[in-house]
């Protein structure tokens, strides 16, 4: 039973990353050409979704065969260096909630909150969710989130010259 279900997440992120895949390529290809580019202005998001199609249908296929996708029971950092015991964790639904907390974040950018202040919210709940939810990676989360949303901030506009949302 439990296999079952395993087959049927990862069916299911599957066709949700090949839609989310078609519809980056979609928006991609309506951008308007650029003048100083000569491949087009949404060329790196064309190509970034073909990759994620790819693989997409890779998960697709394994899935469908029966193979175990991704189903280590050891983090590769964990057994880089002869380390056999951690406490390395599947952890599906992170991985889903990681891309609703993306499409969350597009949402605010779309929607007019300032970049700086949904960076530092979508960081925060990233590293909340990726901690152990105690106070102590709480803090941690916030610290980084507030000095990562406020450097990517003062790159791009003060260094790059790029006036973000």
């Amino acid at each position: 039973m439990a296999r079952n279900l395993e087959r049927l997440t990862d069916l299911v992120a599957g066709g949700v990353v090949l839609a989310f895949a078609a519809g980056m390529h979609l928006a991609a290809r309506a951008e308007p050409p650029a003048l100083y580019d000569p491949l087009g202005s949404g060329t790196a998001a064309r190509y970034v979704s073909l990759v994620l199609g790819a693989l997409a249908l890779i998960l697709l296929l394994k899935a469908s065969l029966g193979l175990r996708v991704a189903q280590s029971q050891q983090s590769l950092i964990v057994g880089l260096d002869g380390q056999t015991d951690g406490d390395y964790a599947l952890r599906p639904w992170l991985a889903a909630f990681v891309m609703v907390a993306t499409a969350g974040y597009a949402a605010l950018l779309t929607a007019g909150v300032p970049f700086r202040w949904s960076t530092m919210l979508f960081l925060f709940v990233l590293g909340a969710a990726m901690g152990d939810r105690s106070r102590r990676h709480a803090a941690i989360a916030a610290a980084v989130a507030v000095i990562g949303a406020l450097a990517i901030d003062t790159v791009f506009s003060r260094l790059l010259l790029v006036q973000l949302p």
